[in-house]
């Protein structure tokens, strides 16, 4: 109970000394609203008598003119009455009141004005101009600038210009105003270091310690723009030295952030604390390190902690391995930094010091007794981060300090694969010396082989060659290195593996043949095995790429003799495949090197077909023009206009009716290709067939007549299009049904009040 009262004592004692602080601050305040209004009302009244004696004469000149005229009160002739004049501005003397014209605050001078008087400065805007900022600080309204003067005390602050400012001051402008960011003329001047500019806004009652944007004060903008002199000022003059921004951040941490070492020596003399922390945990030092050595030094010499950690643990020393500084690196060490320190991420220096290829501050690391092997959160070693910067000194510095050359990662990642990836010969050399591991694979199963022909290693894959690997063996994914090589249009590569094609299979051979992504790939494949490429895997090869649209490789297997006209297990050939695709130029190449345009697969499709169904139009064209049968029919009977109908694609209409395709020829269940654009319900294609002469009323089979269908699938539009094109709405097919009875059952409301309103107009 009494350690209870003496906290609550010690408490009250505290609250005691808040309020003395706050009567003081308010009496201060005090002093200076009446200043304020004093001179204010001088000077009103000096402005009042100055401008009664220039105007009098001149008043009673116009009144003399008008007293003649026999003007009613509210003639336009007669001077409105007059009105009262506004209060004068009055002080109280045991209450500080301010009374104008547009407001009247009364601030009692007790411990609750505080608040009060906070509450109206915030409620003052931070321009500088208007009535109401012109009624409290007495602006004369009269009194403008020349054009090419400052137009305000901010402009005059940021300018430099001291006469203009201490013009604005005399006028009573505000000292503390505000632009759109926070910031007050005193934070200008600042920013800027112009110190006399900065003596005269303190004399007239700058404040020191006013935010800004980011919460900060003049002292912190002066601090980060690295003003020495500025920076004394301000201390000198009451500036609060450990006041923080809203990240945090003292005028220390901003000038050691900058590496302003001068701005932080004036601070640290005026006994700034170093140690301060920010919102993340860190500490002036943790910025100073990113390269400003006297700023380092002047820290530390003051006292500042060299291990002190951040909130993910972070030390000045790891940050510091972030940038090519070793010389604070070494001072760090001789200041006692813990070289092995690990953050919240597993992080050490080593770590952060290879992953961004600082050797000369992994120099320093490992001179100092840096561990080799600590592994970070995701198993990453110093040796797998440095294989990634291609530094073979580095990777053979930390080999020799007793690094794992097969510690792999999370990803199964070793400094093996990484140096393929990234690396150089040297480094794989290196590696492989120390016993890294040939047969590693990566989480994809991948091989080392595999990963340098992926990455286009040549020199790599010659050496992994020469220690044995085969080209043969296969990913996860069922990828050989000869395989992507080929695929990916590696050909210097490919001749590489194709000089140890004594370990591979024909299969293989071939199977890598099909993808050759380039003429290049072919020739190489020729030179290496020309009997395979002119058996079945070259036709298989031509197919797959007329399929691809790889136009290079398929003249290049046209050129070494491949059969144009070889065909897959159903029946289609390499023109089939192209047409489908659309690849033009691949067409074209196989009808010039003598491909069969009217070959038919196994369903009796020609290119033709294929072509009109994808809605091909240049490759349609083509393959007329080479010869192609317009009424060629499929196992069905449709001709290649059926398809193009049935599928939506109007574009081959023209150039299938203008090589005579046949409008209203019907296939084996006697339905017209109207029948199938009605099936699609493509009003386009609808149209385009009835213009072109397609009979409207004839029936397929089962006694269907193109209406029938539309009405069937709910295609309002295209039911009014036959319907207008003379479509017989009585017509039943041979269930007895017509196209209301099809819409009803469908519930298609719209067709079935199309067909009604059809039936009105008869």
């Amino acid at each position: 109970m009494d350690a209870r009262l003496a906290k609550m004592d010690e408490q009250f004692t505290k609250i005691d000394e808040r309020f003395a602080k706050t009567d003081e601050r308010l009496n201060k305040i005090q002093e200076v609203l009446e200043r304020l209004v004093a001179k204010k009302i001088t000077e009103t009244e000096e402005s009042l008598e100055q401008k009664l004696v220039i105007s009098m004469p001149k008043m009673e000149e116009l009144y003399a003119s008008h007293q003649s005229a026999s003007a009613t009160p509210d003639s336009p002739g007669q001077f409105p009455p007059k009105q009262p004049s506004p209060p004068p501005t009055t002080i109280s003397p045991t209450t500080t009141t301010i009374t104008t014209s547009s407001l009247n605050i009364q601030l009692p001078a007790s411990a609750t004005a505080a608040p009060i008087v906070k509450e109206y400065e915030a409620n003052i805007p931070y321009a500088t101009d208007g009535p109401l900022t012109d009624s409290i600080h007495g602006a004369p309204a009269s009194s403008s600038p020349p054009m090419d003067a400052p137009k305000s005390l901010l402009e005059a602050a940021e300018k430099g210009d001291v006469a203009a400012l201490r013009r604005f001051l005399a006028a009573g402008g505000r000292v503390n105003a505000r632009d759109e960011r926070g910031n007050t003329a005193l934070h200008l001047a600042a920013s800027n270091g112009r110190t006399e500019l900065m003596d005269v806004l303190i004399a007239n009652g700058a404040g020191m310690d006013n935010w800004a944007n980011m919460r900060r004060t003049p002292l912190h903008c002066a601090a980060a723009n690295g003003h020495s002199a500025t920076v004394a000022r301000l201390v000198v003059a009451g500036a609060a030295v450990e006041a923080r921004d809203a990240r945090g951040a003292t005028a220390v941490a901003l000038a050691a952030r900058g590496g302003h070492a001068a701005a932080l020596q004036s601070l640290l003399e005026q006994g700034a604390s170093v140690d301060t922390e920010d919102v993340d945990g860190r500490t002036p030092l943790s910025h100073a390190v990113r390269g400003n050595f006297s700023a380092v030094v002047a820290l530390l010499d003051k006292g500042a902690n060299v291990n002190a950690a951040s909130k993910d643990k972070e030390t000045p020393l790891m940050n510091a391995s972030k940038y090519d500084n070793p010389e604070i690196v070494t001072y760090l060490l001789e200041k006692g930094a813990d070289v092995n320190a690990i953050s919240l991420d597993g992080d050490t220096p080593l770590l952060i010091a290879t992953r961004h290829g600082r050797s000369a501050v992994i120099t320093c690391l490992l001179e100092k007794g840096a561990e080799v092997n600590v592994a970070g959160k995701n198993g990453e070693t110093p040796l797998l981060n440095a294989t990634n910067n291609g530094n073979s000194e580095v990777v053979k510095r930390l080999l020799e300090k007793g690094a794992n050359v097969n510690a792999a990662d999370k990803t199964r990642n070793t400094p093996l694969l990484n140096a393929i990836k990234y690396g150089s010969p040297e480094i794989v050399t290196c590696l492989l010396e120390k016993g890294a591991d040939l047969n590693a694979t990566d989480v994809n199963g991948e091989t080392l082989l595999l990963v340098a022909v992926k990455n286009q290693k040549r020199d790599v894959v010659q050496l992994l060659l020469k220690k044995g690997l085969s080209p043969r063996n296969k990913s996860s994914k069922d990828e050989s290195p000869l395989f992507v090589a080929s695929r990916d249009g590696h050909d210097d590569i490919l001749e590489c593996l194709l000089e140890a094609v004594h370990q591979c299979d024909r299969a293989e051979i071939g199977r890598s043949l099909r993808v050759a992504a380039s003429a290049e790939v072919v020739w190489v494949f020729a030179d290496a095995a020309p009997d395979v490429v002119l058996e079945e895997a070259g036709r298989e090869a031509l197919v797959a790429s007329a399929t691809d649209g790889r136009q290079e490789a398929l003249r290049a297997l046209l050129q070494l003799g491949v059969n144009a006209n070889a065909t897959e297990v159903n029946g289609r050939t390499s023109l089939h495949n192209a047409a489908s695709a659309g690849h033009l130029w691949c067409v074209r190449t196989l009808l010039e090197a003598g491909a069969q345009v009217n070959v038919k697969d196994k369903n009796d499709l020609t290119a033709l077909h294929e072509a009109a169904r994808a809605g091909k139009r240049e490759c349609v064209v083509a393959l007329l023009e080479g010869g192609a049968e317009v009424h060629s029919k499929d196992r069905g009977g449709q001709t290649p206009l059926h398809l193009a109908a049935r599928n939506g694609k109007r574009e081959c209409f023209g150039a299938l009716l203008e090589a005579g395709a046949s409008v209203n020829v019907q296939d084996e269940s006697k339905e017209t290709p109207l029948h199938s654009a009605a099936m699609n319900g493509e009003e386009e294609c609808v149209d385009a067939l009835l213009e072109a002469g397609a009979q409207v009323n004839v029936q397929n089979e089962m006694g269907l007549t193109p209406l029938h269908i539309v009405a069937m699938n709910g295609k309002t539009e295209c039911a009014v299009a036959l319907m207008e094109w003379g479509a017989d709405i009585n017509l039943r097919a041979n269930c007895r049904s017509s196209a209301e009875d099809f819409a009803r059952r469908g519930n298609h409301r719209g067709v079935v009040f199309k067909i009604g309103c059809h039936m009105a107009k008869f």
